[in-house]
């Protein structure tokens, strides 16, 4: 009685035709999808053991081919409240009895789970299962089915941990103690464990209710109902989440591509009718009543609207409109809308809500009135008239899923439930700057409800649809039982008796002519003319009166009379065309049968007589070998004979010749010792003489050559002498002949020179030299106008048209700032630009927002300077050091050249593919690296150590990267660092053509500091470069003029020349511009750039709203302006409107960030790519340019940061950083460690800036560094301390996970390990951690406790950096067997006499913390130290047991109590018997001869 088995046969069916390749594997993944929705989608009711509280929508989706490619479910109107209530006889979704039955021990074990009937979301109806439904079986098909869907095993993990969460969240019970309080604290710890929440903020979120009035948050308390709400709503929350993630995972695995078509298949629940009906049969009803509509649409209204059109004549049937109940329900002032209505209402009740129905709708036809009166109402549906108790209704209605509950959620450490509620907006938004907040509109659950299914029908009605209507054939749910009535009743309710009416009444079967003519052609033999005639023939010839048939226009319509005659008489001529295919086919087959008996005859004989003649040969061979056997023998001993005696004469020959060779051995060696001997003699005597020859000769050599250098000396000397003279001569002649020449042309010009001509040459002069000037007179004014505006310090940025130096990241920060979709603006080509007073032509590029120019085109990776050991065929010249140019491009190939100029042709060519490895060290000299080759290595110096480390980086990526990896090394090579300068565009003021007769392609470019020229090579190229280098063309895509936002007056004030000037401010969606006057047409005289990142806030000296003036202060990227208004009221509307301008600007994201984003949704070989080809992620001995993450410009406005002198953010992570960089050097790491931790407690913006500095200084392979071990010990005292953003979370917990696997058994992958477990406990802190507890995370250890109490015991008790005050007084109240005590024990801070009680929630590391500052400071009494005392916070009940632990513990405190003075004074008399119990209490009873 499956009833979502009939969508499964459904996809098997659509999927049954022969596959192609991949096909089937998405057929396979969409049916496994089946168990695992139908577990947390399908519940047992009353009628069915396996219905649908869903509706579910297959889209299966097809190719061109007509094959399955892919997949697609949606969902809608998931019954949330059977999570947390069922009607009797009811049960809740089957995934939590599979859950609870077939999870294994250890599972069970680690969520605490128990049998059903312990569970209050599961035992309310009181059926928590059924005989048969196999729960344990379904869990173990839930799990196959999410391993075909490719669930990692922590995916699976996470969505049981949720489910058993939601099953212990409802065993949570309330009980009224000022307020709702939860009754036993053991089962919120454990819900708090499994959804990895704060267990106090879960307390809270469930039992108190905060709302933010006139910028306050007021906390009050709920009731037991609220509570229970809350409870209820937050584990629909998550059920309903978890339900769409599973979704959305199984969507992800059967997602195809576009496709041709698709087939969907839909899977809802049906109508319900009980004996109590309540909100969910209503919203059932609801969708039903929708989705007839939409049956009766397609079945009776497009059935006589396809007669009409064809032109049919029949009479028109009535049927059933259900249009106007769905008026009743949905329309305005319907049922729908009044129960919305009431259900806002504070005071609304579910019995004000039944008097507005009868009020509103007692008249109405299909609303029902009880006569008596109660607490239900009545529809008339479509399947009958239905009532329904309002019992409940609103508060079901109301979605009590309140912003606390999600904000806690969404604090959860979990990554998966953060997933979850990540894109959940809140209802009501946090308080906005300025004191104004915008309010949302909360849905209820009818409104969700509706839109759901108006999101289900207009799915539908985008589809053409087929009806499958699912009867049940009795109520007991049993086999082999048909109930007549209950079938006739689901018949009429279903619309099938009206459609089996109109098809009796009507033409059934209809067919085009041609479709018609195709099937009957067998009938039409004979028969010609148009198809409409062919196909009316044919129907008249069996039905002449035509009654039953009628031609259309384009289609025959057919009564299912006439379509049986039609199909019997089909039958009868196919029928006789088939015998004689059978006779003739019969003849064929028995042919064939007899053809082959005759040819296994003839095998049969051919076979037995080879066998008969080989028996016979095989005899005969047999004799033959006897015969073979024994002549071979007698041979064969023959031979051996004679072969025996040959050894043995051989043997002796060789025995004899071997005696002859060593006796000539013997004297060959004494004739060779002789003549060595004699050798050596001769040699001696030779040796001797030719020494005394050659001293000889070497002395008259060196002779000859003094004479012969002395004579050639001079020599060459009057040589020069003649030489010199020679020259002084040649040169005066020539002057002489020169100046005669050119005495002679000058004449000859003069006196040939006609005066037309001199006039048009003074004319054309006279021209240029005005166009000249007038250019000149141009740059003159423009910089006069900016040494003006320089003054009043109008301009904000400067420019830097330096060669970028080492470490230059202009154009990566200025990427960074600019908003989406500024890449695509990028231009590049070759420009000559004006160098002092030389024109060079340069390669220029605009990209990222930035101009850069370089020496030549950028078709290369790498570029450079470097000396090279080498080079010729000489001794000498190899071993010289001489200096080459560079060049490395993405056919990884190394050049290098004499010179730097693109005409140059290369010296030499290293292969780095074929390179055997890049040595980092090449030679002793610094900076020097290698590049070995087959046969040689070649030595190079770089410039700098960074220079060489960057160029050995380079080279080995480039050996181990993808052609892909190193096309992208290219494109990023074309950045300020290998540009000659750089400008950065939002520094230009204008950029015009020059207008010069002589350079028509020549423009400017005016900053506030220098004027550049540039020319193109053609005037298009020009107005390409000027259109591009507009100042309005900054990189952000507007369109048009800007709106103005705010605009008026303001006092700018010059922090460098102490200057005030009044400017009129415009604030548009760009930023803040101000001219020297309220015309705006004219340029301004400067702008003030806003992006995500500026900041604004009212300055320190306004005086208050009476003020005549106010201050504020914005920060922008390189500097802070201070403006005037002219009231408090007009400083904060200029505040407010900025600050809207800021929250609208795109964000701005860093390199860092967009890798961390890019690492999360990468596959793991694309992240090692990741971090191979992007070293800003990797461990680096150089200090930082600039921040890793995106921080606020300006100094922070906490009064605590202004205390401690505070740079701006960063200053500061840039001062964090190197004091990472310096803790190798340090002694005692504590004090730095403790810096840095006061600076994130200090400056929150910063944590995650610092977690990311220390991520990337340990993501390193340098495992022995005592650097990377100080780095470790502070990110292990940091995640002791405080958690970065969720997104830093994740990467945090990634990292640590990465070095686990990647280096195993290391004293790193200790703190790593301790890291992991921190993170999954640290809450938030008040205090930085004090030096002991820094001294115990350096150790990876706890830290360890003294509990104090009274008659001077103490106790330790072991500590981590997140255990509360509220788990030590568990812990010390289970070890003294006060668990069940009705009176209450805390912890205290105690110094002397002072004393104040610690929350539970309170953080006993913080106020150790606190101990330790209170002692740096002096801050006691007495001298006395602090501590923690354990003792009674609250006497709720005095009668215990006397000899009790808990009696002593009362008796101490109350004299304690009394001897402080801290009750009203008694009668001495009484103190006296006091004293008296006291002594007799330490001493025992009187003694006779006692001292007292």
């Amino acid at each position: 009685d499956r009833k979502s088995g009939s969508s499964e046969l459904s996809q098997q069916s659509v999927g049954g035709a022969e596959p192609m390749k991949g096909s089937g594997r998405v057929e396979q993944a969409i049916l496994q999808s089946s168990p695992i929705l139908e577990a947390l989608g399908n519940a047992k009711t009353v009628y069915n053991n396996n219905s649908s509280r869903f509706g579910k929508f297959i889209q299966l989706q097809f190719n061109e081919k007509g094959f399955i490619e892919g997949g697609r479910i949606l969902d809608y109107l998931l019954e949330k409240n059977r999570v947390v209530r069922q009607n009797p006889a009811e049960r809740n979704y089957h995934i939590f009895y599979a859950l609870l039955c077939g999870a294994d021990e250890e599972m069970k074990k680690k969520f605490q789970l128990y049998d059903p009937g312990k569970y209050h979301y599961l035992n309310q109806s009181g059926c928590v299962g059924d005989a048969s439904i196999d729960d344990a079986a379904d869990f173990e098909r839930v799990k196959a089915g999410m391993v075909t869907m490719e669930f990692s095993e922590e995916n699976m993990v996470d969505v049981f941990q949720v489910l058993a969460g939601i099953l212990h969240l409802g065993n949570i019970r309330f009980v009224t103690a000022g307020g709702a309080q939860i009754e036993g604290r053991k089962i919120l710890q454990l819900v708090a464990n499994l959804l990895s929440l704060d267990v106090y903020q879960l307390e809270d979120a469930l039992t108190k209710k905060m709302m933010v009035m006139r910028g306050e948050e007021i906390t009050t308390p709920l009731d037991v109902n609220q509570a229970s709400d809350s409870r209820d709503s937050m584990a629909m929350a998550l059920y309903a989440t978890t339900f769409r993630w599973v979704l959305k995972k199984i969507n992800s695995r059967i997602h195809g591509q576009e496709s041709f078509l698709f087939i969907g298949v839909l899977d809802i629940f049906g109508f319900e009718n009980f004996q109590v009906n309540r909100f969910e049969q209503f919203n059932i009803n609801f969708a039903n009543e929708k989705l007839q509509e939409y049956f009766n649409k397609h079945i009776f209204s497009l059935e006589q609207h396809e007669y009409n059109k064809e032109g049919i004549q029949w009479v028109e049937i009535d049927w059933v409109d259900n249009t106007e109940c769905l008026d009743l329900i949905e329309k305005k002032l319907g049922i729908l809308d009044l129960l919305d209505e009431e259900s806002r209402f504070p005071k609304g009740t579910d019995q004000t809500f039944l008097a507005k129905l009868h009020s509103a709708h007692a008249n109405n036809s299909y609303y029902v009135k009880p006569k008596v009166s109660g607490t239900t109402f009545g529809i008339k549906h479509y399947a009958g008239e239905v009532m329904y108790d309002t019992g409940g209704l609103l508060e079901k209605n109301r979605d009590t899923f309140r912003d606390d509950i999600l904000n806690a959620l969404k604090d959860s450490r979990s990554d998966f439930i953060y997933d979850l509620f990540e894109h959940m907006e809140p209802s009501t938004s946090d308080q906005q700057r300025g004191g104004r907040s915008r309010l949302r509109k909360k849905a209820t659950v009818s409104s969700q409800f509706k839109d759901s299914l108006h999101s289900l029908m207009s799915t539908l009605s985008q589809a053409n649809p087929y009806f499958v209507r699912c009867i049940k054939p009795n109520g007991s749910k049993v086999s082999n039982r048909f109930e007549p009535d209950l079938v006739m009743s689901q018949l009429r309710y279903s619309g099938m008796m009206e459609t089996v009416r109109i098809r009796r009444a009507g033409f059934p079967v209809r067919r085009l002519f041609e479709d018609f003519i195709f099937r009957y052609r067998v009938l039409a033999r004979g028969i010609a003319g148009s198809s409409r005639d062919v196909a009316g023939s044919v129907a008249k010839q069996f039905e002449p009166s035509e009654v039953h048939w009628q031609l259309g226009k384009t289609k025959i319509f057919l009564r299912e009379h006439l379509e049986t005659v039609l199909e019997k008489e089909r039958e009868k001529q196919l029928e006789a065309v088939a015998r004689i295919i059978q006779a003739w086919m019969i003849g064929f087959l028995t042919r064939k049968r007899f053809l082959r008996t005759k040819r296994g005859i003839v095998l049969i004989q051919k076979i037995y007589r080879g066998h008969f003649y080989r028996k016979e040969y095989l005899k005969i061979r047999r004799a033959v070998l006897v015969f073979q056997k024994f002549a071979r023998g007698w041979s064969a001993r023959k031979l051996y004979h004679r072969l025996l005696e040959e050894k043995r004469l051989e043997e002796e020959r060789l025995r004899e010749e071997e005696r002859q060779r060593k006796e000539e051995k013997q004297r060959e060696l004494e004739r060779l010792e002789e003549e060595r001997k004699t050798q050596e003699v001769e040699e001696m005597r030779a040796r001797l003489a030719e020494e005394e020859r050659q001293k000889t000769a070497a002395q008259e050599l060196k002779k000859r050559r003094s004479e012969e250098e002395s004579k050639r000396a001079v020599a060459k000397a009057r040589e020069i002498e003649r030489v010199r003279k020679r020259q002084e001569e040649a040169e005066r002649e020539a002057r002489k002949r020169a100046e005669e020449s050119t005495r002679m042309a000058e004449e000859a010009a003069l006196a040939a020179a006609e005066e037309a001509e001199r006039l048009a040459a003074e004319q054309s002069a006279m021209l240029e030299a005005e166009a000249e000037q007038a250019a000149i007179s141009q740059i003159a004014e423009l910089d006069s106008a900016l040494r003006a505006a320089e003054e009043d310090s109008d301009d904000e940025e400067t420019v830097s048209l330096a060669p970028p130096g080492p470490g230059s990241e202009l154009a990566e920060r200025r990427m960074s700032e600019l908003p989406p979709g500024i890449e695509e603006k990028t231009i590049e080509g070759y420009l000559t630009m004006k160098a002092g007073s030389k024109w060079k032509r340069r390669w220029c590029v605009l990209k990222f927002g930035t101009f850069m120019y370089f020496r030549g085109k950028q078709d290369f990776v790498r570029a450079g300077w470097m000396e090279k050991k080498g080079g010729g065929t000489g001794t000498l010249s190899r071993r010289n050091w001489k200096k080459r140019f560079f060049v490395l491009r993405d056919d990884r190939k190394l050049s290098y050249y004499e010179k730097d100029e693109e005409a140059a042709k290369p010296l030499g060519v290293i292969n780095i593919a074929e390179a055997k490895d890049i040595l980092d060290h090449g030679t002793k000299k610094a900076n020097s690296f290698g590049i070995e080759v087959v046969g040689r290595v070649y030595h190079i110096i770089a410039e700098s150590d960074e220079d060489c480390r960057a160029w050995v980086s380079v080279l080995k990526k480039m050996q181990q990267s993808s052609d892909v990896e190193v096309k992208l090394m290219k494109s990023e090579s074309m950045n300020s660092r290998n540009a000659v300068g750089t400008l950065d565009i939002s520094n230009i003021e204008s950029c015009t053509p020059l207008e010069s007769v002589s350079k028509p392609t020549a423009f400017t470019i005016i900053t506030a500091d220098r004027v550049f020229q540039f020319i193109a090579d053609t005037m298009g190229d020009m107005n390409a470069w000027v259109t591009a280098l507009q100042p309005t063309g900054l990189g952000d895509t507007v369109t048009g003029p800007s709106a103005v936002i705010e605009n008026g007056w303001l006092i700018k004030e010059s922090f460098s020349k102490k200057l005030r000037t009044k400017r009129y401010f415009v604030l548009n969606d760009q930023g803040l511009d101000y001219y020297k006057s309220t015309d705006t047409s004219v340029p301004p005289v400067g702008q003030i750039l806003i992006n995500s990142l500026c900041t604004v806030y009212l300055s320190e000296d306004a005086t208050g709203k009476d003020a005549s003036h106010s201050s504020f202060i914005v920060n922008s990227r390189r500097r802070f302006y201070k403006l005037t208004a002219k009231s408090h009221a007009d400083a904060q509307r200029w505040v407010h409107s900025i600050l809207d301008v800021i929250d609208c600007r795109p964000p701005i994201i860093t390199p860092t960030e967009k890798l961390i984003d890019d690492i999360k949704d990468a596959k793991p070989k694309e992240i090692e790519a990741i971090y191979r080809i992007n070293p800003i992620l990797c461990y680096t001995s150089s200090q930082l340019k600039s921040s890793l993450l995106p921080l606020p410009y300006g100094n922070v406005q906490s009064q605590k940061a202004k205390t401690r002198g505070y740079g701006t953010l960063q200053e500061e992570a840039l001062r964090i950083f190197n004091s990472l960089q310096d803790q190798e050097s340090s002694g005692d790491p504590i004090p730095v460690i403790q810096g840095i931790l006061q600076t994130c407690f200090d400056l929150p913006q910063l944590r995650n800036e610092v977690y990311c500095q220390l991520i990337k200084q340990t993501n390193t392979t340098q495992l022995d560094s005592i650097a990377v071990l100080r780095n470790w010990q502070v990110l292990a005292c940091m995640c002791s301390s405080f958690l970065p953003a969720r997104k830093f979370l994740r990467y945090l917990r990634f990292h640590l996970k990465r070095y686990q696997d990647s280096f195993p058994h290391t004293e790193m992958v200790k703190f790593s390990n301790f890291c992991t477990e921190a993170v999954k406990r640290t809450r938030q802190r008040d205090y930085p951690p004090s030096r002991e507890e820094i001294i115990a995370c350096l150790g990876r250890r706890e830290l360890t406790a003294v509990v104090h109490c009274f008659g001077g015991g103490t106790c330790k008790i072991s500590i981590n950096s997140s255990t509360t005050a509220g788990e030590v007084v568990h812990k010390l109240s289970l070890g003294i067997g006060v668990m069940d005590s009705k009176n209450r024990f805390a912890l205290f801070e105690q110094c002397g006499d002072l004393s104040k009680a610690i929350e539970d929630r309170a953080v006993i590391a913080d106020v150790l913390a606190k101990f330790e500052r209170y002692e740096a400071h002096g801050i006691n009494e007495g001298g006395r130290r602090w501590r923690l005392f354990f003792k009674l916070f609250c006497f709720l009940d005095i009668n215990v047991s006397a000899d009790s632990l808990e009696s002593g513990f009362m008796f101490e405190q109350a004299y304690n109590d009394v001897i402080q003075g801290r009750f009203p004074t008694a009668a001495t008399q009484t103190l006296v018997r006091l004293a008296a119990l006291r002594i007799q209490h330490d001493v025992g009873d009187y003694k006779s001869g006692a001292w007292m």
